[in-house]
């Protein structure tokens, strides 16, 4: 967890503005086609209590780490809810099946913090591999630190450093190098593969890219699938009644 900000800020604080972010929503959702709001929060929100729930469940709950993180993300970049407001992490913590005094214990325990602390030490030590390509770095600490979507895939005493967005196929790539023994899953032949497979509702562009189709053949795949669809951000989400009930359906507002 990087923790871009510990407190809350204005966007001119940051020398930003509403329409700046706003237009730099609109070039993701654009770019990425997935369920993303475009209309700029009123504030930067502060990231560190929800970095610190999710590392209380990489601590304590491993399985539902990464749920955690995604309902998290959902909540916020789909939902439009701010990420420094409590009831916005209990929130994703119950899409998670996590319970609101789970969520509150982790977030005062000595050791998620220690955990923390030591997340935010070493995203700010990028290694060798990445001081290579300072450009894929972010300079927003005053030093250079990773952007998000770096990743660092290690595997015995093999290692592959990624900082900044790849597309999916230099992942693929980097797994393939680092643990060379994993057997790869043949590619889904339709949708419902797919669904079965994830552990949570899919954007359109998720699956899409998992198949290798366009966006508008992955709707009507999907809807010939029979999947549940659930309205989002310019877009939605997909998914299996084997799913846990989306946001909207588990009433946490």
């Amino acid at each position: 967890m990087i923790v871009l900000r510990e407190t809350s800020t204005s966007f001119q604080e940051r020398g930003l503005s509403g329409e700046m972010i706003a237009a730099n929503a609109k070039r993701l959702r654009s770019l990425y086609g997935m369920p993303m709001r475009t209309e700029a929060p009123d504030r930067m929100a502060a990231t560190i209590q929800a970095c610190r729930a999710y590392v209380g469940a990489r601590t304590h709950d491993l399985e539902r780490a990464d749920l955690l993180l995604r309902c998290l993300r959902r909540r916020v970049f789909s939902d439009g809810l701010p990420l420094d407001e409590s009831e916005t992490i209990r929130a994703a913590g119950t899409d998670a099946g996590i319970s609101a005094e789970t969520i509150e214990g982790w977030l005062a325990d000595e050791r998620v913090e220690r955990e923390l602390r030591q997340d935010m030490t070493e995203t700010r030590a990028p290694l060798p591999e990445a001081m290579a390509l300072p450009h894929r770095l972010s300079s927003s600490d005053g030093g250079l630190r990773y952007s998000t979507a770096s990743a660092v895939f290690e595997h015995s005493e093999r290692r592959v450093v990624m900082p900044g967005f790849q597309p999916f196929a230099v992942y693929e790539v980097a797994v393939a190098n680092v643990a060379p023994d994993l057997e790869r899953r043949p590619a889904p032949q339709n949708v419902n593969e797919i669904l079965r497979w994830a552990p949570y509702p899919l954007a359109t562009a998720e699956i899409a890219e998992l198949r290798a189709i366009s966006l508008d053949q992955a709707r009507d795949e999907l809807r010939q699938a029979g999947a549940a669809y659930s309205e989002a951000a310019g877009d939605g989400y997909w998914s299996t009644d084997s799913h846990q009930a989306s946001p909207d359906e588990a009433g946490a507002e």
